[in-house]
């Protein structure tokens, strides 16, 4: 998706972009692990995530918006497999995660954890290994 925004292209947006992701940012993870170290909860198992949800298009939105850009959204049929040109599978990730937010109230506000990601991202892009996606939209999207 940065590099989408980085580049101004237009994003290929599965479907209608209704589909639902949850994030949780590695902050968050590493405050959580601490204090499962140091409480030792009985329960051993829990899903871990921000509580909000955000849908593809959302999501795709806030990124380019970190990076002071607006996408131009393409929208794609379920005919093309969705992992060939985005990110995930095309199922919603997204947990009740209940359990956790008992022992990790508060996490990162997401907008605010995004920003960093586009930060590093800017800063460390030569780092990415990336998947051939865009060279997959340029070859085989006739949109």
């Amino acid at each position: 998706v940065f590099d989408c925004a980085i580049k101004d292209r237009k994003f290929y947006l599965p479907g209608d972009g209704s589909m639902k992701l949850q994030f949780f940012h590695v902050e968050d993870l590493c405050k959580l692990m601490e204090i499962l170290i140091d409480t030792k909860p009985e329960e051993h198992i829990l899903n871990v995530g921000n509580k909000d949800v955000v849908t593809i298009k959302e999501w795709v939105d806030l990124c380019y918006s970190c990076l002071g850009k607006t996408p131009e959204f393409v929208n794609v049929t379920a005919d093309v497999e969705q992992r060939l040109y985005f990110s995930f599978y095309n199922y919603e990730y997204y947990l009740d995660v209940s359990r956790m937010l008992k022992l990790l109230p508060e996490t990162k506000d997401f907008k605010e954890g995004l920003k960093e990601c586009a930060s590093w991202y800017k800063d460390n892009e030569a780092e990415v290994r990336k998947k051939p996606m865009i060279e997959y939209i340029d070859n085989n999207m006739k949109y």
